[in-house]
C-alpha cells in the first residue's frame, strides 16, 4: 500500500506540472509518515551521500568549461571547421549543423548548451539558405542529442557513479555510436536538401587552401581539449574529475591570454549560469537517490526479476526492452533522475543476465537521452523551436524521421555490442 502512494504521488505531481525534483522528494516523504521503520534521518543521509561522490564532482567543472568555451567563442570556431569539412556536400548548411554538434559535444557534454550555441549561429542562416523553419530546429535540437554520447558527457558520469562502472570506459565507447548517430543525420540532411533542392549559395564553392589552413589553427585549440580529456582519463594520468578541472583552466588561460577575452562580467556570468546549471542537476539527483531508495526497500523490482529468471529472457530482448522503456521515460523526466532510479533497480537483473555495463551503460545514455527531442519533456526541441520561431506540432514529421534513424542505430548496438567495446577493449 505504501509503496503504491509512493508510486501515484510521484505521477500525480508529475501531470499536476510539479518540478521532476520536488516530485521525487515529495512522493519519497510519504514512508516517514506512514512507516515506523523509515526515518527522516535516512532520507537526509542519503542525499549527503550521493553529494558525497567523487565522480560526481566532475559534472560542475565539465559544464562550467563548456560554458567558458562558448563565451570565449569556440562555438564560432567550430561551425567554421565545419564549413571546411562539409562544404561541397549537398545540403552543406545542414550538414554543417550537424558535424558542429559532434565537435562541440566533445567540449561541452550537454544537448541543452549545444543547441543554445549551435542553434543561434546556424538556423538564421540555414532559413536564408531555403531550409524550412521546422526542418532547421528539428535537425539542431537532433543533433545536439550527440552531445550526451561522445566524450566528456554528464549523463555518463552520473551513470558511472551509479553503476560503479569505469567512466574512462564509457567515454571511449561512446566515440563509435556518437559518430554513427551523426552519419546517419547527414544522410538524412543530403536526402532533405537533393529532394527540397535547398542548399545552394557558397556552400558549393570549394574551400581555398588559406581557409583549410585557418580551419586547422582554429582546430587546435578545442581538439587539444578533447585530447587532454580523453587521453588524460583513458592513460590514468586522470581522474573524471581532476580532468574537468585542467580542463577549465586550460580553458581559462587560453580564452583570457590568447583569445584576449577579459571582460571580467562575461567571467562572473559564466560562473553564475554554471552554479545554477549544478545546483539544478544535484538537487535532481538527491531526489531521485532516495526515490530509488525507497523503491529498493520496498523491493519493487522482486517480481519483474523473478520474471525474467522464470522465463529464460535473454540479454537481447531484456536490452530492447530497457531502451524503448528509457525512450518512454524520458519524454516526461529528466534524464538523470530516471537512470538514478531504474538503474539500481536494474541491477539484479542485469547481473544475473551478465551484460557488459559499459556496453548497457550506453544504451542507457543514449535511449534516454532523447527524451531531449521528444515532447513534452524535449528541452532540446523547446529550445530549437524557440530559435527557429516554429511551433513544436510542425517539426514533428522531421522529429519523428530523426527519431526513427536514432533508434535504428541503439538496435544496431544492442545486436553488435562489440560496436561500443572496440574502443575500450584497445585502449583500457
Amino acid at each position: 500500500m505504501i509503496l503504491g502512494a509512493v508510486v501515484g504521488i510521484f505521477l500525480v505531481s508529475l501531470l499536476l506540472k510539479v518540478p521532476v525534483a520536488f516530485s521525487l522528494i515529495l512522493a519519497s516523504s510519504i514512508p516517514v509518515f506512514l512507516d515506523p521503520g523509515v526515518r527522516i534521518a535516512m532520507m537526509t543521509s542519503r542525499f549527503f551521500a550521493q553529494m558525497r561522490s567523487f565522480p560526481l564532482l566532475a559534472i560542475p567543472l565539465f559544464i562550467l568549461c563548456g560554458k567558458l568555451l562558448g563565451a570565449g567563442g569556440a562555438t564560432d570556431d567550430l561551425v567554421y571547421i565545419s564549413k571546411v569539412l562539409v562544404w561541397r556536400l549537398r545540403g552543406a548548411m545542414a550538414q554543417v549543423n550537424v558535424v558542429a554538434s559532434i565537435f562541440f559535444a566533445g567540449i561541452s557534454g550537454s544537448s541543452v548548451a549545444d543547441v543554445c550555441s549551435i542553434g543561434t549561429v546556424l538556423i538564421p542562416g540555414m532559413k536564408e539558405e531555403g531550409y524550412s523553419a521546422e526542418f532547421s530546429a528539428s535537425i539542431t535540437a537532433a543533433s545536439a542529442a550527440i552531445g550526451n554520447i561522445i566524450p566528456p558527457s554528464i549523463l555518463m558520469i552520473v551513470y558511472g557513479a551509479i553503476a560503479q562502472t569505469s567512466i574512462a570506459a564509457l567515454f571511449l565507447g561512446g566515440i563509435i555510436p556518437g559518430i554513427l548517430i551523426g552519419l546517419m543525420q547527414m544522410i538524412y540532411c543530403y536526402y532533405y536538401a537533393r529532394t527540397r533542392n535547398v542548399g545552394g549559395g557558397e556552400y558549393n564553392k570549394k574551400p581555398t587552401i588559406e581557409m583549410k589552413k585557418k580551419a586547422l589553427k582554429k582546430a587546435i585549440f578545442p581538439a587539444s581539449i578533447f585530447l587532454i580529456i580523453i587521453v588524460g582519463i583513458t592513460s590514468g594520468v586522470f581522474t573524471p574529475s581532476e580532468a574537468g578541472a585542467f580542463a577549465v583552466i586550460y580553458s581559462f588561460v587560453i580564452i583570457f591570454f590568447v583569445y584576449k577575452k577579459r571582460n571580467i562580467k562575461t567571467y562572473i556570468n559564466v560562473a553564475r549560469q554554471s552554479a545554477i546549471d549544478t545546483a539544478t542537476i544535484y538537487i535532481l539527483i538527491c531526489g531521485a537517490s532516495f526515490f530509488a531508495w525507497v523503491l529498493t526497500y520496498y523491493r519493487a523490482m522482486m517480481p519483474i526479476v523473478n520474471l525474467v529468471q522464470g522465463a529464460g529472457v535473454g540479454q537481447v530482448p531484456f536490452l530492447i526492452t530497457i531502451a524503448i522503456l528509457y525512450v518512454i521515460l524520458g519524454t516526461f523526466m529528466e534524464p538523470a533522475s530516471a537512470m538514478l532510479i531504474f538503474v539500481p533497480l536494474l541491477r539484479p537483473i542485469v547481473t544475473y543476465l551478465a551484460i557488459n555495463p559499459v556496453a548497457l551503460g550506453i544504451i542507457t545514455v543514449m535511449s534516454i537521452r532523447v527524451g531531449t527531442i521528444t515532447p513534452p519533456y524535449g528541452l532540446s526541441t523547446l529550445m530549437a523551436a524557440k530559435i527557429a520561431e516554429v511551433s513544436v506540432p510542425k517539426m514533428m514529421k522531421h522529429i519523428l524521421i530523426l527519431l526513427g534513424f536514432y533508434m535504428f542505430v541503439v538496435f544496431v548496438l544492442i545486436f553488435f555490442q562489440d560496436i561500443i567495446l572496440f574502443l575500450p577493449n584497445i585502449f583500457l
